[in-house]
């Protein structure tokens, strides 16, 4: 879970867990606001690091392993758009190595939390 406020309070482990096992248990929510008397913090889901690059990983593993596979078909969701991941495109998003770069680029430490959600919403919003 990571919040998107740099001088957001410190809340309680407690709350901390609860706050994650409501993720873990809404895998479709992306973000909670929780309110304080301090003011609004906004918090996120916090994708393990590498997780795209190990989806992507996977895929290519499918049709490396099985040359009868030609596709993989990614459903759409309300915010994304449907993609087939394929053996010469094996990638589970549409934007292929984008999602990837910014989750490594979040993982090195060279962008936020932040600037990764803002990053990934603006490719959010080109599909």
């Amino acid at each position: 879970m990571t919040s998107v406020r740099e001088d957001a309070p410190a809340l309680s482990s407690e709350t901390n867990y609860a706050l994650t096992r409501i993720f873990q248990l809404l895998p479709h929510l992306g973000s909670l606001t929780v309110q304080t008397t301090h003011g609004e913090i906004r918090v996120t889901r916090d994708f393990a690091s590498g997780y795209a690059a190990e989806v992507d990983q996977t895929l290519a593993e499918i049709f490396r392993n099985d040359p009868a596979v030609t596709g993989i078909v990614v459903p759409a969701t309300g915010t994304a758009p449907g993609h087939t991941a394929t053996r010469d495109n094996p990638y589970w998003s549409p934007d292929g190595k984008t999602l990837p770069a910014i989750d490594a680029a979040l993982a090195s430490g060279e962008i936020t939390p932040q600037q990764a959600i803002d990053r990934i919403k603006a490719v959010s919003t080109r599909s």
